[in-house]
């Protein structure tokens, strides 16, 4: 771990502290909630710890999947909707000395593109900052994923109406109980996509897999959910959250998984999904594309009203 504290045994002072700092800001982000963060904890080593003024949060992933993993930060986050130029700097720099400690240089992953000039002005011409295209988040209107109307989502829309037309299913709001049935539909599908995953994204899927195991847990605790049983199976299957505790306006899907051998099963549970959220949800964040070109055509093809972009910075030892 790189931050004293973990996502594990909290207190509800504790949730409360994180929750505080994630609903500061608009940071148009599907890493930035209390969930987000718990559901990955375990797969990317996350830990968390306020410096300053600031929640500092880190995590171990890859920078080039031909290295070895390291140790990346979050862009500090702030709890009074602002930011501070020379406070910020002062909880970098704090950040930076336990990054040298464990030999690499401070890499910030996931920073909104509001948040980099903040950045560049707290270290003018002397940190790296690169658009990192991979984890942009897909921004949707909540509507146009209700009605699919116009040519652009013409295909979409007889998919969905296909669907509707030649099989019977029910769509209900997932339940506690439902957890094991959800994992093991959850188990099989991404047992059957293995077989058709290039290499390098294996390890992904699997960690996936157990992140899905973590998030179930909040069933009935807040998460958003929904399931398509056709003949009383689950063949579909949503998970989610709102962006912020305390607002409405938008709602992460953390997890869509559907049998797309089946027509127009992908856009049912989206649609279905989309139309039982609060008349305040305004937009839909359907999170990366995490660069698979497959995933990436998909989340373009429902035409998104933005994208959350991010960007990747080092702030190197030397500074």
């Amino acid at each position: 771990m790189i931050f004293e504290r973990t996502f594990d045994n909290l207190s509800e002072e504790d949730i409360n502290l994180l929750n505080s700092y994630f609903d500061g800001y608009d940071y148009k982000s599907s890493g930035h909630t209390f969930i987000a963060n718990y559901m990955w904890r375990n797969t990317h080593k996350i830990s968390w710890q306020i410096i300053g003024d600031y929640l500092c949060i880190g995590a171990l992933g890859e920078l080039d999947p031909e290295e070895d993993k390291r140790y990346f930060m979050s862009f500090p986050l702030t709890r009074t909707g602002s930011y501070d130029v020379e406070s910020l700097r002062e909880t970098l720099l704090e950040a930076k000395k336990l990054f040298h400690a464990k030999g690499q240089d401070l890499y910030l992953s996931l920073i909104p593109k509001s948040l980099v000039p903040y950045l560049e002005e707290c270290f003018p011409g002397k940190v790296f900052v690169e658009h990192d295209r991979d984890e942009d988040d897909y921004i949707y209107l909540k509507e146009d994923l209700i009605n699919l109307s116009g040519r652009k989502l013409h295909q979409k829309k007889n998919h969905l109406n296909f669907f509707l037309k030649n099989y019977e299913f029910a769509y209900e709001e997932a339940k506690p109980e439902d957890a094991g049935e959800i994992m093991a539909y959850i188990e099989s599908k991404n047992e059957y996509k293995l077989g058709e995953t290039p290499e390098e994204w294996k390890e992904i899927l699997e960690m996936e897999t157990e992140a899905i195991r973590e998030l179930l847990k909040f069933l009935g605790k807040g998460l958003l959910s929904g399931v398509i049983r056709i003949d009383g199976r689950i063949e579909a299957v949503t998970l989610g959250e709102f962006a912020k505790t305390n607002s409405k306006e938008t709602v992460l899907v953390h997890v869509e998984k559907a049998d797309d051998r089946i027509r127009g099963l992908y856009q049912a549970i989206n649609n279905e999904f989309c139309r039982r959220l609060p008349e305040e949800t305004i937009y839909v964040n359907r999170e990366e594309d995490m660069g698979l070109q497959n995933l990436r055509q998909t989340k373009l093809s429902y035409k998104p009203v933005m994208m959350g972009e991010k960007y990747f910075a080092i702030i190197r030892q030397e500074l």
